[in-house]
């Protein structure tokens, strides 16, 4: 039988759900325009210290974006958990939750840090970098 909460917490499952999915489109345009800015500054010929300070602030700032996915990611798992568990614990917890167990600045800096080191973020910075640092040393 379907609870109150249980319908609540499919709710909320479902809006983070998609949420969490549009992280994934959203991270694929950051990594897109990451190869842009890479192909615009070889044709510029623009300095290697600046194409590899964009390309860097593109990888860190999907890396952020991902913390915040895998922030939403966490808290569907939970909501499954109640939902299977058919727990009484009321739904749209989200950003209590969050709040609750949110860690200092240097908590967060170090959980971007994490998520922007993942093979499925780095990738395609690391390959951008190399190409930039090859491109300035093979210019030269």
């Amino acid at each position: 039988m379907t609870t109150p909460t249980n319908n609540l917490l499919s709710q909320e499952w479902t809006a983070l759900h998609h949420d969490h999915e549009r992280h994934d489109r959203y991270g694929l345009l950051i990594k897109l325009t990451a190869v842009l800015v890479c192909l615009i500054s070889l044709g510029l010929a623009m300095s290697l210290w600046l194409a590899l300070l964009f390309v860097l602030v593109l990888w860190l700032q999907e890396g952020i974006w991902r913390t915040v996915q895998a922030r939403t990611g966490e808290r569907l798992l939970a909501i499954e958990k109640m939902l299977s568990d058919s727990g009484d614990q009321p739904a749209m917890q989200f950003y209590s939750d969050w709040e609750a167990s949110r860690p200092g600045v240097l908590g967060l800096v170090k959980e971007y840090l994490l998520n922007a080191v993942r093979p499925t973020v780095a990738y395609p910075y690391v390959i951008l970098l190399v190409i930039e640092v090859s491109a300035a040393v093979f210019m030269s």
